[in-house]
């Protein structure tokens, strides 16, 4: 096997591996938050990774931030804290199972939002996507008479913020050292987080740790948070973006078979149909804009 495509799988390889610690942590926050309010875990779990990436860092990573670099790490990391604060409130309310496939809809939001935002045009395979992603979650949140739960409205809305994320660190990170750009939205997610926690919760810091709730912590905060941007540093830029898009989609993926599991979560035939129907637009979002483009330059 060629020695670049050996480098390219295992890079896909390593992302892979991401998407299974952030399915493995939809189950395990789920628990975390029942011995722990939910901004003193956040807060908790991204101080103990920004400590982690600012070992990860070093130096040199650090002198390629300026005052634009530190104040756009603060904006992503506000944007990013808002997601995970709605998707983990989210989890107190649903299922682990559908805030897994819901949160993945923030792939399908992004070319929708990149026409108003970054003036590009949904292509028409992203607004398939869209409307396949959209049946997908009438059939997972699915009652009669159709309700959306408040903890899957919550998970929707994170989803949205994920979107803004993903667009502003595509519009405006390029030039700054990916792990230095991590660590700044990382450290404000845990400030925001402690401040939030000191105003508005009981408790900011455990008052017993169970065995549980430092496992939680640890697998979020070392392997899903600090892990996981070390390696999208490290390795998405060794495969071409489509492909590492369509490796996320195993996010949703990974959390219903932890949720089914780890929490013993159950969802319906029609439910999981729905969760594939959002897992399948998130897909064709990606994979459609691309072909349409190679059959563009296959015509010229």
């Amino acid at each position: 096997m060629n020695q670049k495509y050996k480098k390219q799988y295992f890079a896909e390889f390593m992302l892979a591996t991401v998407t299974i610690f952030w399915g493995a942590t939809f189950p395990i926050v789920k628990d975390a938050i029942n011995e722990m309010p939910v901004m003193a875990f956040l807060w908790v779990r991204f101080a103990m990774a920004a400590i982690l990436l600012a070992l990860i860092t070093g130096r040199k990573g650090f002198a390629t931030l300026d005052r634009r670099g530190w104040c756009l790490g603060i904006l992503l990391g506000t944007l990013l804290f808002l997601a995970y604060l709605f998707q983990t409130f989210g989890l107190e309310r649903t299922s682990s199972a559908n805030a897994g496939f819901l949160t993945g809809l923030g792939v399908v939001w992004v070319p929708l939002m990149a026409g108003p935002f970054l003036k590009k045009p949904a292509a028409f395979g992203s607004k398939v996507g869209v409307v396949l992603s959209l049946f997908g979650l009438l059939l997972l949140t699915w009652h009669t008479p159709w309700t959306i739960s408040f903890g899957d409205f919550l998970v929707v809305i994170c989803s949205i913020f994920i979107a803004l994320h993903i667009i502003g660190l595509d519009a405006f990170s390029k030039g700054y050292d990916g792990r230095a750009l991590a660590f700044v939205q990382i450290a404000t997610m845990a400030v925001l987080g402690c401040f939030g926690s000191l105003v508005f919760e009981p408790v900011s810091w455990p008052q017993t740790w169970s065995s549980s709730l430092v496992f939680a912590l640890i697998v979020t905060s070392v392997f899903a948070t600090a892990y996981a941007f070390w390696a999208m540093t490290t390795f998405q830029h060794r495969t071409t973006p489509t492909r590492a898009a369509l490796i996320y989609t195993l996010e949703p993926v990974f959390a219903a078979i932890f949720s089914v599991w780890l929490a013993g979560d159950r969802l319906s035939s029609i439910g999981w149909v729905g969760g594939a129907l959002i897992v399948i637009g998130m897909i064709v979002a990606e994979l459609w804009p691309l072909m349409a483009r190679k059959n563009q330059y296959e015509d010229v």
